[in-house]
C-alpha cells in the first residue's frame, strides 16, 4: 500500500524524473506520422510532449472557469468552446471542434 500512495504522491507533485507526463512512445509516433518529417531527436520529442502538457493544462484551467460559473466541478464541450471564444490565444482553434 505505501508504494501506491507515493506513486499518488509523485504524480501529484508533477512531471516525473524525466519531466513529461505524455508517453514519448506516443508522442514520437505522432511526429513520425507527419510525411514532412524524417528525424526527431529525443530532446525534440520531450519538448513537444511538455508544450502539449502545458498547453492542455492551460486550455484545461481557462475552461475550468467556465464550468465553475455553471456551479459544474466537470469540464464539458460548451467550457472549451467558450475559452475558445473568449480567450485571444486560443483564437487559433475557432472551429475545430465543430
Amino acid at each position: 500500500m505505501a508504494a501506491a500512495g507515493a506513486e499518488a504522491a509523485e504524480e501529484a507533485a508533477g512531471p516525473g524524473p524525466r519531466g513529461a507526463r505524455l508517453p514519448l512512445a506516443r508522442v514520437k509516433a505522432l511526429v513520425k506520422a507527419d510525411p514532412d518529417v524524417s528525424l526527431a531527436s529525443q530532446e525534440a520529442v520531450f519538448v513537444l510532449a511538455r508544450a502539449a502538457e502545458l498547453f492542455v493544462e492551460t486550455i484545461a484551467k481557462d475552461a475550468y472557469v467556465y464550468a465553475q460559473q455553471g456551479k459544474r466541478k466537470t469540464l464539458q464541450r460548451k467550457d472549451l468552446d467558450n475559452a475558445i471564444e473568449t480567450i485571444d490565444e486560443f483564437a487559433f482553434l475557432e472551429g475545430t471542434l465543430d
